[in-house]
């Protein structure tokens, strides 16, 4: 027998509602423990505070909050993407090692990264 989680939305993001708020907001892309726990101790609320136990103006306040200081979800994709695109631009090493297919972060190349070569 399945079980069903009841969920939240919160931030464009589906979170289980008996999750703790740090672990929950960490289910956002672009918001990690550290500024998970930040955004805890700026609202004042307890790191192991379960999603279900807030209430819908506690809920207002964090997206507000996140929305205000930090870039999240689809905007930080398309910065990202935006910041890959200069790189190929200006035809620096990080540029030069995407636009072939390579690993930019030091990774061998000898034995490992072949299937990505051979995909394109």
């Amino acid at each position: 027998m399945r079980t069903v989680f009841k969920m939240v939305y919160l931030l464009q993001t589906e979170i289980v509602e008996k999750k703790s708020i740090v672990i929950g907001l960490q289910k956002v892309f672009g918001i990690g423990e550290k500024k998970a726990i930040k955004i805890c101790f700026f609202l004042g609320l307890a790191k192991k505070t379960s999603l279900k136990q807030l209430t819908q103006d506690l809920k207002h306040k964090i997206i507000t909050y996140v929305e205000k200081n930090y870039k999240i979800n689809d905007e930080l994709k398309q910065v990202l993407v935006l910041i890959k695109e200069q790189q190929k631009r200006i035809k620096c090493y990080k540029g030069q090692r995407a636009r072939f297919s390579l690993p930019c972060r030091g990774q061998r190349t000898h034995t490992n990264a072949k299937t990505v070569k051979k995909i394109k």
